[in-house]
């Protein structure tokens, strides 16, 4: 019986970032990203990604459009297109050069150009730019096989994307909260949790600090987490994971959660709202 060799290559570690500010790091990679989130408008018609090369041998690249849909928890998933009503940015980029090596310790400028027509419908328009790092080697040999003639071998491929947003138009938006909930005794330590309505026609990039204000001692910063909620969702699911409350007297303190608006490089942009919460006056739960 003749025997038969099976190459499997698997594509293993597909990363949503999610990240929209700041510098992104794979060390997988040995990738650094910048700026980690794009916004263009009508005076804003152009933008440059830096692909910046952390490793010691050369990198080749891949961009490519992709459109990913975001659920209630924040997950992004990549989708369809047309599964989607918020309309796809790439149909109105330009973007080049779409691949490229990279010499150790160099650097690629993606650059990126809207052409959105003047008379398009005011809305938010996104894609997620995906860039992978794919072998250099194309023409590798298959590795011999085993006893049973079949030999394997597992090549991983890493993927980041980030969000590119067109907007056309005066759009506003906001976060409310609509429901807060707190679990003293959760499997993995205390979480604060919050349910968020998103209103308006553009996608929301927030900042959420947690403050523990005692009434015989300073602020004391519980915890910090940055965020997006995109246009196709209305509900925004957050969990707050806390630090070890064994020291403090939850009776005579109260959490100030503070959200404030991010803007494209990341620094707060104004408050959206403030409360001031006494966690064991909270549901035990999400449910209502």
């Amino acid at each position: 019986m003749a025997a038969y060799r099976l190459l499997a290559r698997a594509l293993a570690g597909l990363v949503i970032m999610g990240l929209t500010y700041g510098v992104a790091v794979t060390p997988a990679l040995a990738l650094t990203l910048f700026p980690t989130r794009i916004v263009l408008d009508e005076s804003t018609r152009a933008a440059q990604l830096q692909i910046i090369n952390n490793g010691d041998r050369p990198k080749r690249y891949v961009i490519e459009w992709r459109a990913m849909a975001m659920d209630g928890d924040g997950t992004l998933r990549l989708t369809d297109p047309s599964a989607l009503d918020t309309p796809q940015a790439s149909d109105y980029l330009i973007s080049g050069p779409r691949q490229a090596i990279v010499p150790p310790g160099g650097y690629q400028v993606i650059r990126i150009l809207s052409r959105l027509p003047p008379d398009a419908p005011d809305r938010e328009y996104r894609s997620h730019l995906m860039i992978s790092e794919p072998s250099m080697d194309e023409t590798s040999p298959i590795p011999p096989g085993g006893e049973d003639g079949i030999a394997i071998e597992i090549e991983t491929m890493v993927r980041t994307t980030i969000p590119v947003i067109l907007r056309q138009g005066d759009l506003r938006g906001t976060l409310e909260p609509t429901r807060f909930w707190f679990e003293r005794n959760a499997a993995d330590g205390p979480i604060l949790g919050v349910l968020f309505e998103r209103q308006g026609a553009r996608s929301i990039n927030a900042k959420a600090t947690l403050t523990w204000a005692g009434n015989d001692g300073p602020e004391t910063i519980l915890t910090e987490r940055r965020f997006a909620t995109y246009t196709e969702i209305r509900q925004r699911r957050l969990i707050h994971r806390l630090p070890s409350l064994e020291e403090m007297d939850l009776e005579g303190g109260t959490i100030e959660y503070t959200l404030e608006r991010l803007n494209q490089s990341g620094d707060p942009a104004g408050r959206i709202f403030r409360r001031t919460l006494n966690p064991l006056a909270l549901p035990g739960s999400e449910a209502p």
